[in-house]
């Protein structure tokens, strides 16, 4: 028995062998890192994509009823061509706030209510007194979104900053592109989380139908990006009434 010998492990091996686990240590915490940094992402991705998703379907329903009116009952007159941009009867315009892209603003209007007038019930059986609008609270029925530094706002019409008793240039002039530049307007995201970068409006098929592009990103993770879009068609304008 006293002639048996033990080795053990050197010390570079054991050296060795602590490096090594180190380093698998090392790989599999960095994998676990990226794999967390991923889901992460993912979540990000998913929640800034519901919240466009969101917006555009917010958008969509509103665009889709521009030039709405109903037939009233007992109304002798609406107001409605004090408002329409022209003859047949538009309802809807695309312009662009001041230092913002092309076609980033749209403004329209329709009846909320179904009262056949914009506006609020008149006391008479007309909405138009004189050449003028006679209905009350005309701001609560018309519409518009904007791109606005990097953010996109919804249009909020104060009483005070329009005539309840405008003619038809007045009336016409609160959907027309330089309405775009208006004040009262809100932001419909929180801008400390998203960052708007595109949003765009384009007609088409002949004016029958708005095309809207929208794109955003997150403030804190801008390598986070999602875009979408959405064809509107107008079934109160043109050929569609």
């Amino acid at each position: 028995m006293s002639g048996i010998k033990y080795r053990g492990q050197t010390l570079l091996a054991l050296m060795l062998s602590l490096a090594l686990s180190s380093f698998l240590l090392l790989v599999v915490l960095s994998f676990y890192g990226y794999i967390q940094r991923q889901n992460h992402d993912m979540l990000r991705k998913l929640q800034l994509q519901t919240e466009l998703q969101r917006v555009l379907q917010t958008l969509g329903r509103d665009i889709r009823r521009a030039g709405f009116r109903s037939l009233s009952e007992g109304l002798i007159q609406n107001n409605l061509s004090l408002f329409e941009l022209d003859e047949t009867g538009t309802a809807i315009t695309i312009g662009q706030s001041a230092n913002s892209p092309l076609n980033s603003c749209v403004l329209f209007f329709y009846d909320v209510n179904g009262n056949g007038c914009i506006g609020a019930n008149n006391k008479g059986k007309s909405c138009v007194a004189n050449g003028k609008n006679s209905a009350s609270e005309i701001s609560t029925e018309l519409f518009g979104y904007r791109l606005n530094d990097n953010m996109i706002e919804s249009r909020q019409t104060y009483k005070s900053s329009i005539s309840q008793t405008c003619k038809q240039e007045e009336c016409r002039s609160y959907i027309q592109p330089e309405a775009c530049n208006s004040s009262g307007w809100t932001d419909l995201l929180d801008d400390k989380t998203y960052r708007i970068t595109a949003l765009t409006f384009d007609r088409i098929e002949q004016g029958q139908g708005i095309q809207v592009y929208l794109a955003g990103q997150f403030v804190n993770y801008p390598h986070i990006q999602y875009e979408t879009g959405i064809v509107i068609p107008l079934l109160n304008q043109g050929e569609w009434q």
